[in-house]
């Protein structure tokens, strides 16, 4: 398989894992953290970076999140034969103003605003991997969430 289908098959792991509701932050959803943060900093969105296990806008709440996506990445490269130290930049961003998209008539209504996910990881100036994923989200709220139990 060629090093760019394998760093979109890492991508897509890591993409499909962070934008998932298992994806969570002492017992809540992670991606509605996130969209708390980004509005507490009047910004649009929230990028961390893998390798260097940094974010911004920074919070050290999140450091948990980073050090879990990081082993992830680790694992994943692992699994597909690639160094970690051959990837050169591993990035998660997710924009809560992205371009909007038609929402799709399900019966159960969407609660919350867009959101993207994109995941892109570099190897080597050689190859790139990059996948998205679209959803909806509110902000944290924890008087109206209810907790991961366990959490």
């Amino acid at each position: 398989m060629p090093r760019s289908a394998r760093l979109t098959n890492i991508a897509a792991g890591l993409c499909g894992s962070f934008a998932s509701r298992n994806n969570d932050l002492a017992g809540y959803w992670a991606i509605g953290k996130l969209r708390s943060l980004a509005e507490q900093y009047s910004q649009s969105a929230v990028s961390l970076d893998l390798l260097a296990s940094s974010m911004q806008p920074l919070s050290p709440e999140f450091a948990q999140v980073l050090a879990d996506y990081h082993l992830l990445l680790r694992k994943l490269a692992s699994r597909s034969g690639i160094l970690l130290e051959t990837i050169n930049a591993a990035y998660i961003t997710v924009d809560f103003l992205p371009s909007p998209w038609p929402r799709a008539n399900y019966d159960k209504k969407q609660w919350g605003q867009q959101f993207l996910v994109t995941v892109s990881i570099s190897s080597d100036g050689r190859a790139d991997g990059n996948v998205s994923h679209a959803g909806y989200c509110r902000p944290h709220d924890p008087n109206r969430e209810r907790r991961r139990s366990g959490a």
